[in-house]
């Protein structure tokens, strides 16, 4: 059992993020009603099992981190969150458990839609190797791709943090269940990240070794 601590963010709808107590190198993410639904603002898991069919959204989160960590060349795994499990909380909650994301000036690392720090060329060339060697390279249906999920860890290295919208539930769109599809959805994930940042569309670089890289 965890305790909660000071809260870190509510940024994205579906949950609040804490500090833990007496364990400062980590966080908990607990499910919490931020996103409007039919004019209120009921429990998430209530929205998860009825709107899109996910019986527990925690463990649906977890099990999407699972299966694309699998996919991730250890090379990569430092830009992407740890998830150590699922835990009861003293105030009667479940919580996610993380590692606690910090930049190099030691302070929580802020996402690319709070970021103020200049980032450096190899943050863009990281995340081109990450869409192409992770996403595209085995069609995983990523679709949460966006400034408020990825972190900066470093002007150079980036951290992708969220993992609950990695399969569209909507039963019409059963063109998500074709390769071809689920990478062009994520590219235009990633094009959106670009275009927001203000910088070129790399998705159309074809070689990687023409994005800079310099320290």
């Amino acid at each position: 059992m965890i305790t909660l601590h000071s809260e870190i963010s509510t940024i994205g709808g579906w949950s609040t993020i804490y500090r833990i107590k007496g364990n400062p190198t980590r966080c908990a993410k607990v499910l919490a009603p931020h996103r409007a639904y039919r004019n209120g603002f009921p429990d998430p898991a209530m929205i998860a099992r009825k709107k899109y069919g996910i019986k527990d959204m925690l463990k649906y989160e977890l099990d999407n981190h699972r299966k694309i960590l699998a996919k991730v060349p250890q090379k990569m795994r430092n830009n992407f969150v740890t998830i150590h499990g699922i835990k009861n909380t003293s105030s009667g909650d479940r919580a996610l458990v993380m590692d606690l994301v910090t930049d190099d000036t030691g302070k929580i690392a802020k996402n690319l839609d709070a970021n103020t720090r200049p980032l450096n060329p190899g943050f863009f060339l990281t995340l081109e190797r990450i869409r192409r060697e992770v996403f595209l390279r085995h069609s995983l249906d990523h679709f949460g791709i966006a400034c408020r999920n990825i972190l900066v860890r470093t002007p150079k290295s980036p951290v992708i943090i969220d993992f609950q919208n990695t399969r569209i539930r909507y039963r019409g769109q059963f063109w998500l269940r074709i390769p071809y599809f689920v990478r062009q959805k994520v590219t235009r994930k990633f094009q959106r990240v670009y275009n927001d940042l203000g910088v070129p569309d790399f998705t159309k670089v074809k070689s990687l070794q023409k994005i800079p890289n310099r320290d």
